[in-house]
């Protein structure tokens, strides 16, 4: 579930939503040139930036709601061994 469908669910206000996303990748993995390489990102640095008046404690259930329950958000933490997610409110 989406970061904006969960903030809907709980009724948690905010003005402006940004991600930015980086990721390390060895291509050698993916243009077959190292049998040893994966071929998905070793590392991925999420960061979420928030524009709202929520308090602290409503922020963090956002967090917490959106670690637990968005797909996307599993897959990667699944798949990637250097993951790390920060919001920070603008």
């Amino acid at each position: 579930m989406s970061t904006a469908r969960l903030a809907d669910k709980i009724r948690f206000k905010y003005e402006d939503l940004e991600t930015h996303a980086e990721g390390t990748l060895d291509t050698r993995g993916r243009k077959g040139l190292a049998d040893d390489v994966p071929v998905h990102y070793k590392a991925v640095r999420l960061t979420i930036r928030i524009k709202t008046e929520e308090s602290d404690k409503r922020l963090q259930r956002l967090i917490d709601l959106v670690a637990h329950f968005c797909p996307v958000d599993s897959l990667i933490r699944a798949a990637v061994p250097d993951y790390e997610v920060a919001w920070v409110r603008m």
